[in-house]
């Protein structure tokens, strides 16, 4: 029998003891799991509140901790930067939405900036990445993901211009590069999910990471394998299809873990990357899309960690935290040294994970941006570029502004953020082309995919901000 006890040792490393210490090397470090799905905030999630049912999510919540205030970039690739990077789309340039493949640019320079999955590799780490990428052209750079720190990975290389279709296909017969090689499978989600679990089996006696950046439920909104016989109406009812399917993903991710036995020493991490693109519900209220806002549903996402060496679960958070807190938080938890002279915003939640009460070390405020327009909020108010003003914790959906308001409290709370908001530097130039920098807006390059069809419905696309 063995017994595991989990101390914290300046970067708070898990330490295993065992009456057999030889056999437990690799358990001295917990694996990580991070789930994140396309298009999709808390009113898709019931354990949030939502009506729709998630049943296999929940059970995340109800075996972990379910946090309360959890803060992204409002659109795509502005968020898989902050993640991946610890640090705020000012400081990138990356500061809207771009799919390189499709509009070109260097995109994500593993010169310039690190990952997390670098991170923890040089901590002994595992790594893996399933899902969606889009901040690289693997055309021009075949071996980027390999750059960035994961030893393996089967991603939706994303649209590539010129090569559309087939790599335009993400679900039904998706267009799918594993470990470096091209294929079109029956689901691309499927396929996927099949890999990680498949990545999960081998390396189960090594510490791992697992990066699993889901393609659903972004649109196309189609039928999926589980309801493809008999498929529903309207785009309203195929985004509800592809959530469940979405959920039933996940539960077959968990129950691989749970099944081989690594439960105990593997942390599942769920949320979603920016506000939804179909209106849900919250707590039986409609709840407006948030996908490309700054409002408070477009960048409020689901955050629950299921980790049993910290919880019992069905916790509850009202700690702050935001997507670049997620690399010093890796790093925490896997033993590993944070880059060398690199500015991160982000700082690591480890307390909260452990239940921590106090508010000693950790956040008193989060921050959102989608190109000039920028937010910050504590646990009550939320401040935004504009000067709107609101209580967040009693308006939901910023209905009351408070900017004119003389109520010492609500002056000394907007004082306090804009003092904040004021000190941010402005946006660094983008990685790619089209973006200056200082102001952050994109100038109007030239397209030289433009003279075809697949070019001006690219460009259109991307003025809609499609992640």
């Amino acid at each position: 029998m063995r017994v595991y006890s989990y101390v914290s040792l300046g970067l708070a490393a898990l330490v295993c003891f065992s009456v057999q210490p030889s056999a437990c090397v690799a358990e001295t470090k917990p694996n990580i799991i991070f789930v994140m799905v396309d298009d999709m905030g808390r009113d898709w999630i019931s354990s949030y509140g939502a009506s729709h049912p998630t049943p296999n999510v929940d059970r995340l919540a109800a075996q972990g901790i379910r946090f309360e205030n959890c803060w992204c970039a409002p659109i795509c690739t502005p968020t898989r930067m902050e993640l991946l990077t610890g640090q705020y789309p000012f400081r990138t340039g990356w500061v809207r939405h771009h799919d390189v493949p499709r509009w070109g640019g260097k995109g994500f320079d593993w010169e310039k900036f690190t990952s997390f999955a670098r991170v923890v590799k040089k901590a002994g780490y595992t790594t893996a990445i399933g899902g969606k990428w889009q901040i690289n052209d693997f055309r021009k750079q075949p071996d980027a993901l390999k750059r960035h720190g994961f030893d393996e990975h089967c991603v939706w290389t994303g649209w590539e211009t010129g090569n559309a279709p087939p790599s335009s296909k993400r679900y039904w017969d998706g267009y799918i590069m594993t470990n470096g090689k091209r294929e079109v499978h029956k689901h691309g989600s499927e396929a996927v999910n099949d890999f990680l679990i498949d990545f999960i089996r081998r390396n189960k006696k090594r510490p791992f990471l697992a990066y699993y950046p889901m393609m659903l439920v972004h649109g196309p909104f189609l039928p999926t394998p589980l309801n493809r016989a008999k498929a529903p109406e309207g785009k309203a009812a195929l985004y509800a299809g592809m959530v469940t399917y979405m959920d039933h993903l996940v539960g077959k991710l968990v129950a691989a873990v749970d099944e081989l036995g690594i439960a105990d020493r593997t942390i599942i991490m769920f949320t979603g990357d920016n506000g939804s693109s179909a209106s849900g519900t919250l707590n039986g209220k409609p709840y407006p899309k948030g996908k490309g806002r700054t409002n408070d549903w477009g960048v409020h996402m689901p955050f629950l960690v299921r980790a049993p060496m910290f919880s019992k679960g069905g916790e509850v958070s009202d700690d702050l935290i935001d997507f670049t807190d997620m690399l010093p938080t890796f790093a925490d938890l896997a033993g590993a040294e944070l880059p060398a002279g690199v500015k991160l915003d982000g700082r690591s939640f480890v307390s909260s994970l452990r239940g921590d009460r106090s508010a000693k070390g950790k956040r008193e405020w989060i921050f959102a941006q989608i190109e000039d327009r920028r937010t910050i909020r504590d646990k009550h108010y939320k401040l935004d570029s504009s000067g709107s003003f609101w209580n967040i914790s009693k308006d939901l959906l910023e209905r009351k502004d408070l900017r004119e308001s003389k109520d010492p409290d609500v002056v000394e709370a907007r004082e306090r953020l804009a003092k904040v908001l004021a000190s941010l530097p402005q946006n660094a130039g983008g990685p790619f082309e089209g973006y200056k920098a200082g102001g952050g807006k994109a100038r109007k390059a030239a397209n030289p995919k433009k003279k075809d069809r697949q070019g001006r419905k690219a460009l259109k696309q991307k003025k809609k901000g499609e992640g």
